[in-house]
């Protein structure tokens, strides 16, 4: 038999697939014919362009490609010289997500790991893009539930339940065009290396909008016509703003900024500059963290009812949260008196935990120098891999949360020591997401069942046993806790074992 029910809404705006997929991008690379034969590899470098992603049913497909430096020594006849090779590795990948739906919004992002370079002979090689592809896709679920029912005497158990919301999600793109000065006194011959960093992003939200600032990184080596090397590092600022209602500064604000397509290109020897275009992509998830009443069980001393339950996956305890280790080392670089050109430095996670309010991160760094050779007539790469460890302090995150790690790397230095050690120095900042998935039971469905029960009771000896709930004692027996407590003279709810309870058979 059907009874009156009263329903509400809960809007669940939540994210609901994370997947993690590691991509390899293969290519073959014919070095053209105005430059020289390929003596042995030097070194690579890499950017990643996203040129679109797209969300449809049960998959999800990124198209975009890796700009790949190749620095090499080539053979000019009785003269060798350092050369390189600009090659583009597109790719469109095809992630089978099977929650993905066409109307679904994918604010993931993609990371290079590495690049393998392999001579097949002095004019190909072959090239290996290892990527990895993060998909995060948010969808908008509206879920109708029974939250009280008009019997008078209905006995209900409420239960409070954390939810973390996604209140909106958005994107806009904007762009840089700037110009990095070189040295006057550089005529440059040829760009051998680029690498691109995002890094300083903060968020302001005000007037159902959000500020996104950010900055770009870009550090190039490139040669000089008489045969010299030196390195351009410039800094640009990014800024964007995403429209998201009723956002506010006590919400999370999760921003995703990446390089959707980028041009560099030398201008002519009289203006001494390399010019960069820069198409960036910003996006970003802002949760609402609030607390929810459902109802935990629910019975009627008078009338028989059954009820039915359904399950809703929600996000709990979502934050992000900024962290920066101080990094001071004194490694053996062992080159003798050659000339170190260039640095880079890559922060490579291997072991990334989470633990009752803290996350445990360790890895390596890896350091590239690119360093002259036989008395600096030549150009060569050595990596040094130093081993860290890191504890980001971070309340109500728990063992089982799901965390996303983004590193860069600022205010770096490497001072070349006697003796030939190098002292290498410099702040990491690690960026973690972490959340939790949590299951809420939601009744869906209430009814009243014929009450089969021949006889009724007037009162009722029960013995407590182990674990026993005066709410489960109370429904058993068609009471309530309050006529037990009343009944038995309990100051409270707690029971020992053996306790001698009497139950009245209830009436209004």
């Amino acid at each position: 038999m059907a009874i009156e029910v009263e329903k509400s809404n809960l809007v669940i705006n939540q994210i609901v697939a994370n997947k993690s997929e590691f991509a390899t991008i293969e290519g073959a690379c014919i070095v053209p014919d105005v430059k020289p034969d390929i003596m042995n590899i030097i070194g690579t470098s890499g950017v990643v362009s996203i040129y679109k992603r797209e969300v449809s049913d049960g998959k999800v497909r990124i198209d975009g490609c890796v700009s790949v430096y190749v620095m090499y020594n080539g053979n000019d006849g009785e003269n060798n010289s350092i050369r390189s090779i600009n090659h583009v590795l597109d790719f469109s990948q095809i992630i089978a997500v099977p929650e993905a739906k066409s109307d679904m919004n994918d604010l993931g992002s993609i990371s290079l790991q590495n690049i393998e370079c392999k001579m097949v002979n002095e004019r190909k090689i072959n090239l290996k893009a290892n990527l990895n592809f993060e998909v995060k896709l948010g969808a908008s679920t509206n879920i109708e539930y029974i939250s009280n029912i008009n019997i008078e005497d209905l006995q209900k158990k409420d239960s409070k339940v954390s939810v973390n919301s996604v209140i909106g999600i958005g994107n806009t793109k904007t762009s840089v065009s700037e110009k990095m000065q070189i040295e006057g006194t550089d005529n440059l011959a040829e760009i051998l290396k680029v690498n691109t960093c995002i890094k300083n992003i903060h968020t302001k939200a005000s007037y159902n909008k959000v500020l996104i600032k950010s900055d770009i990184n870009i550090k190039i080596l490139y040669s000089t016509e008489d045969g010299r090397f030196n390195v351009v590092d410039s800094t640009f600022p990014i800024m964007g703003f995403v429209d998201i209602k009723d956002v506010s500064e006590e919400n999370v604000i999760n921003p995703i900024v990446e390089i959707k397509n980028i041009v560099i290109k030398p201008n002519g020897s009289q203006d001494h500059s390399i010019s960069v275009d820069i198409e960036v992509g910003i996006g970003i998830i802002v949760y609402n963290n609030k607390e929810i009443s459902v109802v935990k069980d629910m019975y009627s001393p008078s009338t028989n009812l059954a009820f039915t339950q359904k399950s809703v996956q929600t996000l709990q305890n979502t934050q992000v949260i900024n962290s920066t280790m101080s990094f001071n080392q004194k490694e053996l670089l062992d080159i003798g008196d050659e000339k170190v050109y260039d640095v880079d430095a890559q922060v490579i996670p291997t072991d990334v935990k989470a633990n009752n309010n803290s996350i445990d991160i360790s890895g390596n760094i890896r350091f590239s120098f690119i360093h002259s050779t036989n008395k600096m007539t030549g150009i060569d790469n050595k990596k040094i891999d130093v081993p860290f460890e890191h504890r980001i302090a971070c309340e109500n995150v728990k063992p089982k949360a799901t965390i996303k790690l983004i590193t860069n790397i600022n205010n770096d230095n490497f001072n070349i020591m006697p003796g030939g050690e190098v002292e290498l120095r410099m702040d990491v900042n690690f960026r973690a997401e972490t959340s939790n998935f949590a299951d809420i039971n939601l009744i869906d469905s209430v009814e009243e069942k014929d009450n089969n029960t021949s006889t009724r009771y007037n009162m009722v000896i029960y013995y407590t046993k182990q674990n026993d709930d005066l709410w489960q004692i109370a429904k058993k027996f068609r009471s309530t806790k309050e006529a037990i407590q009343k009944e038995n003279n309990l100051e409270n709810a707690t029971l020992q074992p053996g306790t001698q309870l009497f139950i009245t058979r209830y009436t209004r």
